[in-house]
């Protein structure tokens, strides 16, 4: 479900940089070689994050971080009208959950995660003297880096995670705008490294919905 909502998200983004493309070059009468490179920018952000499943269980039971508020701050560095490399840091402190047929989720101890990427940010071109909402797309690699806590033992992990996402900056005054942004984070946490049993666990879907303040410097 996650794939088609993410797949069918990213199709209607595209087309809507294709329309902001098309409208800019109608209404302008230029074309993509005056399109402005836009300033290097920091954007603090605060949202709520959904943590898929850390394994399945037998007979429906599993393990996972609850949903819970995500923070974090994100750079963009232009090399281009369209394009921007982009470094990403973000931390939630979750509970860690067993979860159980009809009775749901348990608490059964306490995790800390923290994300930390760079990647590559497509956005719809910009015109010259132009101020609208920008989509854009992002994809990047970086890590996840799992604390969890259970009875006062502790335990910690770090994962490979590639990551995806979608969002627009709308502008609000000179190098100041509003940033909303939904990202995918897929991960499998290791539980070999955090435990020493040498389990594989799931490739997760962790979806993060957020919003900042855009700074242009």
């Amino acid at each position: 479900m996650n794939r088609r909502i993410i797949a069918a998200a990213s199709l209607a983004l595209a087309l809507a940089v294709s329309a902001s493309t098309s409208q800019a070059q109608r209404s302008s009468g230029r074309f993509p070689s005056e399109q402005t490179v836009p300033a290097p920018s920091i954007t603090p952000y605060g949202g709520y994050m959904v943590f898929g499943n850390i394994l399945n269980g037998p007979l429906g039971t599993s393990l996972s971080s609850s949903s819970g508020p995500v923070y974090g701050a994100q750079v963009n560095l232009p090399i281009g009208s369209t394009l921007s490399i982009v470094g990403n840091l973000a931390h939630s402190q979750p509970n860690l959950q067993i979860g159980l047929p009809i009775l749901g989720g348990i608490d059964v101890g306490q995790s800390s995660v923290w994300m930390y990427d760079a990647g590559l940010q497509f956005s719809a071109p910009v015109m010259r003297g132009q101020r609208s909402i920008i989509p854009f797309v992002q994809a990047g690699i970086g890590g996840m880096n799992y604390s969890v806590q259970v009875a006062g033992v502790s335990n910690s992990s770090s994962n490979l995670a590639f990551n995806a996402g979608i969002g627009a900056d709308m502008p609000i005054a000179q190098n100041i705008g509003l940033r909303i942004m939904a990202k995918d984070y897929i991960g499998k946490f290791d539980i070999n490294q955090a435990t020493g049993i040498n389990y594989s666990a799931n490739n997760s879907n962790n979806i993060a919905v957020s919003a900042g303040l855009k700074l242009g410097f």
